[in-house]
């Protein structure tokens, strides 16, 4: 198993949901995150503060989901296929999962998921 740390631009939350969706993903999470990397943050032009390159960091959206090894490939092929053409970007983090427990019924390893 693996779990696929997505970061995506803002925005974008509802795409990633349906890719998911149409490879049998059976969930995901998601929370907003700042950050700063290669692309820059555009420069806000306020009345009050006309060259302040304000906010420093670049909203983002954070969407993880632990997938079985067969999926992983899949996966990254229609995230890239999403937002390769995205000029913000984005990245995908692939960490081993050696075991998954689901608490209410207590299956363990891929059929926990």
């Amino acid at each position: 198993m693996k779990k696929l740390e997505i970061i995506i631009p803002n925005g974008s939350l509802a795409d990633i949901h349906n890719a998911l969706k149409n490879i049998g993903v059976g969930g995901m999470s998601h929370y907003g995150i700042e950050g700063v990397g290669k692309i820059k943050a555009e420069p806000v032009v306020a009345a009050t503060h006309p060259t302040q390159a304000l906010p420093e960091y670049i909203m983002r959206h954070k969407v993880e989901v632990v997938v079985n090894d067969k999926q992983v490939e899949r996966v990254i092929s229609e995230i890239k296929g999403k937002f390769s053409s995205e000029p913000q970007g984005g990245k995908i983090f692939i960490i081993d999962i050696p075991e998954a427990v689901d608490i209410s019924n207590d299956k363990r390893g891929e059929d926990a998921l």
